[in-house]
């Protein structure tokens, strides 16, 4: 009889490099990258839950590559929060998977590097899934995708419809729309808002018409005697 692996090796990031994470993978790189190369490239910042996952992490313009490596990030730089960009810098990001303990503060931070208008990406595991039975056992925090929403709609972005992605159990299989919501994971749009400054209210006035006075005409402006 094999022997059974030990739960003291297994983490988040073990699982990721798995076979089942692999599949997962290779579906939501072919739902992000049409995706983004629609969206303009201003500065982005692209996050995932370990260094395999960023092999095709490349979009047009200046970038930053993170991935979770203990109680922080590596890459590009090495980092914990607040992230190492400046405020309203970037026009895209990429969030695979990386909403554990934190998430709350994450959210804040993208807001908060992301312009005005600016897109979000997020795919997060659902724990609805029976896709669960794959990860279940290596320490994952993992989010409900109403919980998420929320998160997103506090951060002060503005989430599309859910989109639930990839298979019921296996790395393959589709299975009907009416069970969508039993898919391996999730995917969330959202956008940066933006807030339209409203300019002064002019004062209603009424315009008469010229009067004649000794050397010189003037115009009378009155204020709108129904105001």
């Amino acid at each position: 009889m094999p022997a059974l692996p030990s739960l003291r090796q297994a983490s988040p990031t073990s699982w990721f490099e798995s076979e089942p994470a692999r599949g997962l993978f290779a579906l939501e790189q072919r739902l992000l990258l049409p995706r983004l190369a629609e969206l303009p490239a201003k500065g982005w910042l692209w996050l995932a839950p370990s260094a395999g996952w960023l092999e095709a992490a490349a979009l047009a313009g200046p970038g930053l590559r993170l991935h979770r490596q203990d109680h922080g990030y590596a890459g590009d730089a090495r980092c914990a929060l607040p992230l190492p960009l400046a405020s309203e810098s970037v026009n895209v990001v990429v969030l695979q998977h990386v909403t554990a303990a934190d998430a709350a503060q994450l959210l804040v931070e993208c807001e908060r590097v992301l312009m005005p208008g600016g897109r979000l990406l997020l795919t997060s595991l659902n724990p609805f899934s029976p896709f669960r039975a794959h990860w279940r056992r290596h320490g994952m925090v993992v989010r409900t995708p109403q919980r998420l929403r929320q998160l997103l709609d506090g951060a002060g972005l503005e989430c599309d419809a859910t989109r639930y992605v990839g298979p019921l159990w296996q790395t393959e299989g589709a299975g009907s729309a009416r069970l969508a919501p039993l898919r391996a994971a999730c995917l969330f749009t959202a956008e940066k808002r933006s807030l339209s400054l409203l300019g002064p209210r002019p004062l209603p006035v009424r315009w008469q018409r010229p009067v004649a006075s000794p050397g010189m005409t003037r115009t009378i402006l009155e204020p709108n005697e129904d105001h």
